[in-house]
């Protein structure tokens, strides 16, 4: 969402735009697998409106049936703010970063190695090749890998970015499960800061899966004690766990990691200029909150 937001907005301003991602498709975050005949969204599950800004974007995608309201409700983690409207991207949350990328220069499958950064130049290497050069370049990778390519390149951060730094992220376990019947879940969604489970979405009921499908996130503690584990073990550990929430039987599944899932701390501002010979900017998740309108 950073990054296209921000090629959208450069190109509006008549600027040249590339923009790289490691995945086989853009989305980043707001991930969408399809797998066995379902649909699962396995990263960020909805998002909110809070911003007259943010709401103009939500308002566009949804006259073009791209994103729409999936639920109602108060926030676990913010119940001050009262009942809000959660969003999705209709078919899938990947429906709106592609939709983003209509019309841009977008590189899929390109994992960037190093940045190279001269006067009023910055290239960019992958796989020993220089594939970009530019004038500059917005770095939106999770924090610890965008760090180690700025400070390869004799780039500088500041002191609060070393404190976002030395914050570090939570990690989480994924377990993407079809099931034989409809879940049950009321209101398709099971939210639980406690125990193995953080989280637990029916991708059918938001209108994603064509048949039954749940999304399992575990809980920081859970994924802290077990992310090096074999999957097959907290795979199997999550499934049992998320049994007595939801009806049917799970029928196939498989596991995800995500090692750089929410970060510990957040910046208020969007995104930072970094000190080098070349405009270079960083911005991504761990600016303006970790959430989809932060990354916007």
């Amino acid at each position: 969402m950073t990054g296209l937001t921000a090629a959208r907005a450069l190109v509006e301003q008549g600027i040249d735009v590339v923009v790289l991602d490691k995945g086989r498709a853009v989305g980043g975050r707001m991930a969408t697998r399809r797998w066995q005949g379902a649909v699962f969204d396995h990263g960020a599950q909805h998002f909110s409106v809070r911003t007259a800004e943010f709401a103009d974007v939500v308002d566009g995608l949804r006259a073009g049936g791209v994103a729409d309201v999936w639920m109602k409700t108060r926030s676990w983690t913010h119940p001050e703010r009262g009942v809000e409207s959660r969003y999705v991207g209709v078919g899938g949350m990947r429906r709106i970063p592609e939709t983003l990328a209509t019309g841009l220069a977008v590189g899929t499958g390109i994992q960037v190695d190093a940045v190279e950064v001269a006067p009023g130049r910055v290239t960019i290497v992958s796989g020993g090749e220089r594939v970009v050069t530019g004038t500059g370049a917005i770095v939106t990778a999770p924090l610890p890998q965008s760090h180690r390519l700025l400070s390869d390149a004799g780039c500088s951060v500041g002191d609060d970015v070393g404190e976002l730094l030395a914050a570090g992220y939570d990690a989480t376990l994924a377990v993407l499960a079809v099931l034989d019947r409809p879940s049950g879940l009321e209101s398709g969604h099971r939210a639980d800061p406690s125990g193995a489970i953080a989280w637990i979405a029916d991708n059918q009921h938001k209108g994603a899966s064509p048949v039954p499908a749940l999304t399992i996130h575990s809980s920081a503690d859970f994924a802290s004690s077990r992310i090096d584990d074999d999957p097959a073990a907290w795979g199997a550990e999550l499934i049992a766990a998320a049994r007595p929430h939801h009806d049917g039987v799970v029928i196939h599944h498989m596991t995800h990691r995500w090692l750089f899932s929410a970060p510990r701390a957040t910046a208020t501002v969007g995104a930072v200029a970094v000190r080098a010979a070349a405009p270079v900017v960083l911005a991504g998740e761990i600016f303006a909150g970790a959430r989809v309108e932060g990354a916007h």
